[in-house]
């Protein structure tokens, strides 16, 4: 997908100047590619890179869900739980958009639990990178859904205060998420391929 700097900020109704620093600070860290013309790319992310950007979030992402595990309130473990519901029903409807915004916005209301701020702008910056790969989480396929098992598990930990459980929780599910992620890539690599 390329970003053209000027459409950017004609569609936000801004200046050019914030978009293109933006847009650069985003480039710097490797989320954005840069490109002729004041435009950039979103890098097509291969099945190593994926893979690695994986292994990283579970070690940091782990981090954030022990540290919750002691820290997080009653208020947050209600505003998950009512999330994950959402979530749900949003994945049972076959609406990937909504049900990834709700699974962002479940998933960071752990992580600002942990209370580390230095920890969260790290997350932050591996959901950037791992972005392009979360659109293969959802096939289209529409199935009523109940349950999230990792997601049920977690809150589980939470509530019981265990920040062993509470990692291998997120754990579970960045694996789960990424296996899902890595088979579409290689389906991608291998059509192209062809």
């Amino acid at each position: 997908m390329r970003l053209v700097t000027k459409d950017m900020a004609e569609a936000l109704g801004v200046s050019i100047t914030p978009v293109r620093e933006a847009l650069v600070r985003f480039a710097a860290s490797g989320v954005l590619m840069t490109e002729p013309a004041q435009s950039f790319r979103v890098p097509t992310v291969d099945a190593e890179q994926y893979a690695e950007i994986s292994e990283v979030r579970k070690a940091v992402e782990g981090l954030a869900a022990a540290k919750a595990a002691s820290r997080i309130t009653p208020a947050d473990l209600k505003q998950m739980e009512s999330l994950l519901a959402q979530y749900l029903d949003a994945k049972s409807a076959g609406d990937p958009h909504k049900a990834l915004s709700l699974n962002k916005e479940f998933r960071f209301i752990l992580y600002a639990a942990a209370a580390m701020p230095t920890l969260l702008g790290v997350i932050e910056m591996l959901w950037l990178k791992a972005g392009p790969g979360f659109n293969y989480l959802y096939n289209g396929e529409r199935q009523a859904l109940k349950e999230h098992t990792n997601y049920d598990d977690l809150l589980a930990a939470l509530r019981a205060r265990e920040p062993e459980a509470a990692r291998l929780a997120i754990e579970h599910a960045i694996d789960d998420g990424a296996r899902r992620v890595l088979d579409a890539i290689a389906l991608r690599e291998g059509s192209s391929a062809a």
